[in-house]
């Protein structure tokens, strides 16, 4: 029958990566709350009849406030996804507030700074998102559209000598999108870098092993080869037992031989004194202790 094949080891996600999600949604998420509260009172007082804008920054705020306490008690625990999670919860409703607040300006007649709010959000995005790229570019695609049907659909041409709009704001997106591509693109080289340093230190290790093993089975092979010839001399009427022994014999010689193979791996500079098999296999199995108790939690 056919043995199957075992399928690739899915890799594992570093404490690297969950941490620098963790920090670029908890920092994304306390901005939120601290902006949203300075512009409640802000629009309270821009508009102190209307508290449509008011309300929604109060609710963002709140969800802010809630999302940053979920980032707290998972800090120790949690995934890149959580950290993805948040981040686009938090930014999603900038989308109406951003709508409500444009018109509400636009209905005032004061002079204000058209979309101020889509650019910043398009930069922080790409400077600090912790998702992946498809969906960055995702969300500032979403921001850069909006601000564009805004500018045309409440006629802001016309009411503003802002000639450069929507297009720096459109400028503004493919920066932020360009910072999103270079950001992902560096994590991916030092996961790859990161994957080989580990890959190079797990092979070490393997040699380490294999050193250990030779030395340790040196002076045993030693001894039954000994024994195996005094039995020879002593004992020729079983012949038939001591070819056994032979084969078995020159099958583990073979097999230590073989080991050789990982020598070039070791650095030989700072292995000149014996090597210590039992210090060797006692690392090994403390590295496998903590890699099990680290694979339960």
């Amino acid at each position: 029958m056919a043995r199957v094949a075992p399928s690739p080891a899915r890799l594992q996600v570093t404490d690297e990566q969950r941490a620098r999600a963790w920090w670029g949604a908890l920092f994304a998420t306390a901005m939120t709350l601290l902006g949203e509260v300075a512009y409640l009172f802000i629009d309270l007082r821009v508009h102190p009849d209307d508290l449509t804008l008011p309300v929604l920054r109060a609710l963002h705020a709140l969800e802010a406030a809630g999302l940053l306490a979920l980032l707290v008690a998972r800090r120790g625990t949690a995934s890149p996804e959580l950290g993805a999670g948040v981040f686009t919860a938090v930014a999603l409703p900038y989308l109406l507030i951003f709508a409500v607040a444009e018109v509400a300006m636009a209905a005032l007649g004061h002079p204000w700074m058209p979309l101020t709010g889509h650019r910043l959000l398009m930069l922080g995005i790409g400077l600090l998102a912790p998702t992946g790229l498809m969906l960055g570019i995702g969300l500032i695609g979403a921001f850069a559209l909006e601000g564009v049907l805004l500018w045309y659909g409440l006629a802001l041409a016309e009411r503003l000598d802002m000639p450069w709009e929507p297009w720096i704001t459109l400028v503004w997106g493919g920066t932020a999108c360009g910072l999103l591509v270079f950001r992902v693109r560096t994590q991916r080289i030092e996961q790859r870098l990161q994957r080989a340093r580990a890959e190079a230190e797990s092979l070490e290790r393997v040699a380490r092993l294999f050193l250990a093993m030779r030395d340790a089975a040196n002076t045993p092979l030693q001894s039954l080869g000994v024994g195996v010839s005094l039995l020879q001399q002593r004992a020729p009427e079983n012949a038939a037992l001591l070819v056994t022994m032979e084969r078995a014999l020159t099958r583990l010689r073979s097999l230590t031989q073989r080991m050789a193979i990982a020598d070039p791996l070791l650095d030989w500079d700072s292995h000149e004194e014996s090597i210590d098999a039992e210090e060797v296999l006692r690392s090994l199995e403390e590295s496998l202790q903590r890699e099990l108790e680290r694979r339960r939690h």
